[in-house]
């Protein structure tokens, strides 16, 4: 997954949700090709009686089928989508990218996040994984679900924020701050011209 940097971005993090949501489909998909393998073995039997026995190339096909269509609906396309998911930490972004066919992407500025809060299920805190909500204000927030080793990965966004450039909002634009006004003294220039004055 390529991903076009800004300048002076540089990738943090890149990782697939936890693969803790597909222990469902897995589980059932041995249950699917147990519960297929059990019919598919009785209606291949040679001693079927009556109707059944003239139709059973039909019946085992349409079995056959049955089970390779649940195999693909209960299995693969949890499989598919958790593959093609992505989370990606820039020094400047946070990506979200899903999708195998048609792809969507949803990306955060850092900046623009006020506030990160961690959520975790009980079998999510067992294999450390959870959902970062990232919270943007205005009672908008983004979730990112199963991101594993979520306390690391919260590290390296609250890291990544504070590594930003300070700025300050003036007339609606981003104004960069020198770094010695952020820590309360005064401006370089403002004091040489004081030191100017008689």
């Amino acid at each position: 997954m390529r991903i076009k940097l800004l300048p002076g971005e540089r990738v943090i993090v890149r990782t697939r949700p936890n693969p803790l949501p597909l222990v469902g489909p897995v589980v059932a998909g041995f249950i699917i090709l147990a519960a297929g393998g059990f019919v598919l073995g009785y209606l291949g039997r040679s001693s079927l009686s009556g109707s059944l026995a003239d139709w059973q190339p039909v019946v085992l096909l349409v079995v056959l089928a049955v089970v390779v269509l649940l195999l693909l609906r209960v299995v693969v396309r949890p499989l598919v989508r958790w593959s093609s998911n992505r989370y990606v930490l820039t020094s400047m972004r946070l990506i979200h990218r899903r999708g195998a066919t048609r792809r969507t992407e949803h990306q955060i500025n850092l900046s623009a996040i006020s506030q990160l809060q961690t959520e975790q299920g009980l079998l999510q805190r067992m294999v450390g994984s959870g959902t970062l909500v990232a919270d943007l204000g205005f009672d908008r927030a983004h979730d990112y679900r199963d991101v594993p080793q979520i306390g690391t990965f919260k590290e390296y966004v609250v890291q990544a924020i504070s590594e930003l450039p300070l700025t300050r909002m003036f007339d609606g634009v981003d104004m960069e701050i020198d770094p010695q006004y952020a820590r309360g003294q005064e401006p370089r220039v403002q004091q040489e011209w004081r030191s100017e004055q008689p």
